[in-house]
């Protein structure tokens, strides 16, 4: 894998021709992200571990990991053999037993916190959230949730309840949700610094639930890193000062895990990096590498509380299905016989080290925040303001791009998400095109 080598300027002819012929049959309403490619329509054809290709011909460094779901890379070849032996065996029997379903289910009772020995498979993260918040109120016989702003948790009308400045508007009312700020340091809503804030935006979250809901509240759904909203990173305390307070009011913690987790952060799960002890998480977007494998994990008297753990209660038509199965099974195995999440962390030392000193020649760089491998730069006009300029950060995702660079854009944020097995070689001449793209701009 020597890295990108772009043949033609994006887009070429085949890519353009195949993009006018889709969009008379597709949607519109396709990723926040794809408004930057709508002006450089691109059509992938093949990858290979962080490389991608396209129909003309030009390849592509990965700093988006499919959308966070390749934690593998492209076709890795111990997952396409392993998939490939069960395609040729069986796909689909509904809930039923496999032998293979028992193996994942005992590598994940490896994976999870003590106390969490129940499990249940989904294909999607809203459908996975849904079925937290349903067996959250099936245990607790609570109907609202709290919810951190900026938290991202789905697109389905139930999780719009707790996420819904992500998603646009119009979708109709929002309810059942406590939404508190999130301990965003770079734009504290307070207006104060770390440490000296005492963390009072911990504090918020008190009052929020005794002013709107303090009787009735199910769980705290949260990312104990924000991914999707600008990978935010809580302060030292943070955590702990609010699952105190939910444990003291008997509120249950459903941990997200489904961006952050399998590794993405360097740890397997990223609440780990704060001494988190979920009693529900959902996890699972880059389980498959890149086949759809979600799952709801949690205490046992929670997952089997009624109606959730009544039969049909927390069942899916694909989920757990015999091909996910094996994606997660060769996923989780190829993961841990590799030590990805070691290089993980090498990647995070690396692009921490060359992303600030970036910022610190680029006066439009306001923040850089990250884990292992998920990055992220914010922009802004003016750094003593902070005003936002996402239309510099769409402009920096297209330069990347056009000159072989693939980033995930939304926003003033432009985020970095690497598969978790991307050669540092490869991150730094991914990281050589960004700041090339960076410097043209300024």
């Amino acid at each position: 894998m020597d890295g990108p080598r772009i043949v033609v300027t994006p887009p070429g002819p085949k890519s353009l021709k195949i993009w006018e012929e889709e969009k008379k049959y597709i949607t519109p309403g396709l990723s926040v992200d794809m408004r930057v490619m709508r002006r450089g329509p691109v059509v992938f054809e093949r990858g290979e571990g962080s490389l991608l290709w396209d129909v003309d011909g030009n390849c592509y460094i990965d700093f988006a990991g499919g959308v966070l779901t390749n934690s593998t890379g492209n076709c890795h070849p111990k997952v396409v053999q392993k998939f490939t032996v069960q395609v040729k065996k069986l796909w689909h029997v509904h809930d039923n037993p496999t032998p293979e379903r028992l193996k994942l289910l005992k590598i994940l009772l490896n994976k999870t916190p003590k106390g969490i020995d129940t499990f249940e498979f989904y294909s999607g993260g809203s459908e996975t959230v849904e079925a937290a918040m349903k067996a959250a109120t099936s245990y607790t016989h609570k109907y609202e949730f709290i919810s951190f702003y900026r938290g991202f948790h789905g697109k389905t009308l139930g999780t719009r309840t707790i996420c819904p400045g992500l998603i646009g508007k119009g979708f109709g009312p929002v309810m059942n949700a406590v939404r508190v700020p999130c301990a965003y340091c770079y734009r504290c809503f307070l207006g104060l610094k770390y440490p000296g804030c005492q963390l009072h935006c911990a504090d918020f979250i008190k009052e929020a639930v005794h002013f709107n809901a303090s009787d009735n509240v199910a769980a705290m759904v949260f990312e104990p890193v924000i991914g999707a909203g600008g990978v935010i990173i809580p302060p030292k305390g943070f955590w702990n000062k609010v699952v105190e307070f939910c444990r003291q009011n008997n509120i249950l913690l459903i941990a997200d895990e489904i961006l952050a987790g399998v590794g993405r952060t360097g740890k397997f799960f990223s609440f780990e990096h704060f001494g988190i002890e979920p009693d529900l998480i959902t996890f699972g977007k880059g389980m498959g590498s890149g086949y759809p494998v979600m799952v709801l994990a949690g205490r046992k008297e929670i997952m089997t509380a009624l109606p959730f753990g009544q039969p049909g209660g927390a069942s899916t038509s694909f989920g757990g299905n015999a091909l996910a199965t094996a994606a997660a099974l060769a996923t989780l195995e190829t993961i841990d016989e590799e030590n990805m999440l070691d290089n993980a962390c090498k990647i995070g030392e690396v692009m921490g080290k060359r992303l600030n000193e970036m910022k610190d020649r680029y006066p439009f760089i306001g923040d850089v925040r990250g884990l292992g491998a998920l990055w992220a730069l914010e922009f802004v006009k003016d750094r003593q303001t902070k005003e936002p300029a996402p239309r510099v950060g769409e402009s920096v995702a297209r330069e990347a791009f056009n000159h072989g660079l693939r980033t995930i854009h939304g926003e003033r944020v432009l985020r970095l998400s690497p598969p978790l097995n991307t050669p540092i070689g490869l991150i730094e001449k991914g990281l050589d095109i960004l700041d090339a793209a960076l410097g043209k701009l300024h």
